[in-house]
């Protein structure tokens, strides 16, 4: 019995001209009447979506329709320039948003020393150009990404422009409301939206479907929100760098990185996945081709020709020996493949019924008691039923059903014995012990009609990401692997009888936190987070995913 999480996604985008435009109509306008700039300001919506997933019951494998969602580039650079007193954002192309007023300025930050620089913003000609005045606190670090367009999830708002975003500001995930024209959503983010004067609008992208207001939503700290076609905020790593990377420069580090597909740290030259064969029962470790690299296949292909080949042991990259072994071939998940559109063949584990891969005794910083955690994995969407339950991440300690709040996983499939979605699946949903969930919908037989079932175009690769602060909120998300930003289902409280969490720190794949193993599921790669992920660093992992899984 388990529920999956989801996450309110909340991206804003605001786009600024260069100080040089100012200059140039500064001196055209000598001698007249004066200098003329208007700057614009606008301030992320929060959006927020309350989902239901269904729980479990005996059913066929099969595939939901759907359509994948992708984000638009807008081309051009754009520069912000920090001032004195204060770090004020200088310039002149701006988005277009839809109702409220134009805001002035940049962010002022208080205390310490001025601060020089900041990263610049992955996206066609996206450049940063900081420089920190004297007096109070200057921050300077703010990147204006150029091109993408943020979709919000629950298909209220599509955002346009680039996202400019003051160096550590906080970014809100609440979800009390997602407001246009300057209405204040709960967790401290003003939407300011606006027509902005003096800039060029940029569109493109398509609203995230489904999602309703949520209440109660989680807030998150470390960085602005950006979409996840291809563009980056300040401090932040390029979606080409694997999630690893992503993580740890987010100050949120993974604590267990699984992968039968590839290195999830750019360094990582290890183990991904123990292979046994069925012929004579060797076994085989399986790793990267370099540092950073794809799976050895050509290993891969040799071990296992004219047989076939199970995983024995999905070996952890954190550093964290959070490996998940199965000693017996017979529950062991099997060794499959799918192709790439270049052709590239690639692994997955591959559970039926009664097949999984767990550690519960030895783990090392997974999430316990009430703490913080970050969940993500990639599967494939044509393999699922709707028994319970085909679950990752964090579980009981002992093979038990310890009540509710015991574990936080996620789930993939289409059970319908607690709460489920739109369609007849399948979802992925937070497992929470006693309840698999999809949103802030009444368990049993909730369900939310905005969420719709998981399938997409081509490879039907499905990325579901669940976090939550282990004590009031917690966040579902889910979208295409190989295509496009993901869609927030959930941002909002805890149910009242697991709020806070009682986590126990185990790890499985393919089963439920009581042991429950009639599920299925293909899997390709899964992350544990001892933290709560910002937007931004989750739209960066997406655009990883994609990089690799839709190529």
């Amino acid at each position: 019995m388990h529920p999956s999480n989801r996450f309110s996604m909340t991206t804003d985008r605001i786009r600024r001209a260069p100080l040089a435009r100012v200059a140039v109509i500064a001196l055209a306008l000598l001698g007249a009447a004066g200098c003329s700039s208007a700057s614009s300001n606008a301030a992320p919506d929060a959006a927020a979506n309350s989902t239901s997933a269904a729980g479990n019951r005996d059913g066929s494998t099969g595939q939901a329709g759907g359509a994948g969602l992708s984000s638009s580039s807008a081309s051009g650079g754009s520069t912000v320039v920090a001032g004195t007193g204060g770090s004020s954002a200088a310039g002149g192309t701006a988005g277009t948003r839809a109702g409220g007023s134009s805001a002035v300025g940049g962010q002022a930050e208080t205390g310490g020393s001025g601060t020089t620089g900041g990263s610049a913003g992955v996206g066609p000609g996206a450049t940063t150009a900081a420089g920190a005045g004297s007096g109070g606190s200057t921050n300077a670090g703010a990147v204006a990404t150029s091109g993408g367009t943020s979709v919000e999830a629950g298909g209220t708002t599509t955002s346009t422009g680039g996202v400019a975003t003051s160096g550590g500001s906080a970014t809100s995930l609440a979800g009390s409301s997602a407001a246009t024209g300057g209405k204040t959503s709960a967790g401290g983010v003003v939407a300011s939206g606006g027509d902005a004067s003096g800039g060029a609008t940029t569109t493109g992208g398509s609203p995230g479907s489904g999602g309703v207001t949520a209440t109660g939503g989680l807030t998150t700290t470390g960085g602005s929100t950006t979409s996840s076609g291809g563009n980056a905020t300040a401090g932040s790593t390029a979606p080409s760098s694997p999630p690893g990377d992503i993580a740890a420069k987010a100050g949120t580090p993974l604590v267990a990185a699984h992968s039968m597909t590839r290195a999830l740290y750019s360094a990582y030259n290890g183990k991904l996945f123990q292979a046994r064969r069925a012929s004579d029962g060797k076994t085989q470790d399986i790793g990267v081709t370099a540092a950073g690299g794809s799976v050895d296949m050509a290993t891969l292909n040799t071990f296992c020709s004219e047989t076939t080949c199970s995983v024995s042991l999905l070996y952890d990259q954190s550093g964290n020996a959070n490996d998940l072994p199965q000693a017996t071939p017979a529950n062991q998940p099997t060794v499959a493949y799918w192709s790439t559109s270049d052709g590239a063949k690639l692994p997955m584990a591959v559970t039926v019924s009664k097949q999984w891969l767990r550690n519960r005794t030895a783990t090392k910083k997974i999430p316990t008691g009430s703490a913080s955690q970050t969940e993500y994995f990639v599967v494939h969407g044509q393999y699922f039923n709707s028994k319970c339950c085909y679950d990752y991440g964090n579980m009981e300690s002992t093979i038990h059903d310890d009540g509710a709040g015991t574990m936080s996983a996620l789930y993939f499939g289409s059970s319908t014995d607690w709460t489920k979605g739109a369609g007849t699946g399948p979802w992925g949903m937070t497992d929470y012990e006693n309840g698999l969930f999809a949103g802030a919908v009444k368990d049993p037989g909730g369900t939310n009609p905005n969420y719709p079932s998981l399938a997409y175009p081509g490879n039907n690769l499905v990325t579901v990401l669940t976090k939550s602060n282990g004590t009031t909120s917690w966040a579902l998300k889910a979208g295409n692997a190989a295509s496009g930003p993901l869609n927030t289902y959930w941002n909002g409280a805890l149910p009242s009888e697991y709020s806070p969490l009682k986590q126990q720190g185990g790890l499985s794949l393919g089963e439920g936190g009581d042991g429950s193993n009639l599920g299925s599921g293909a899997f390709s790669e899964g992350v544990v987070i001892a933290a709560v992920t910002s937007d931004a660093t989750d739209d960066l992992i997406q655009a990883n995913l994609v990089s690799v899984y839709g190529r």
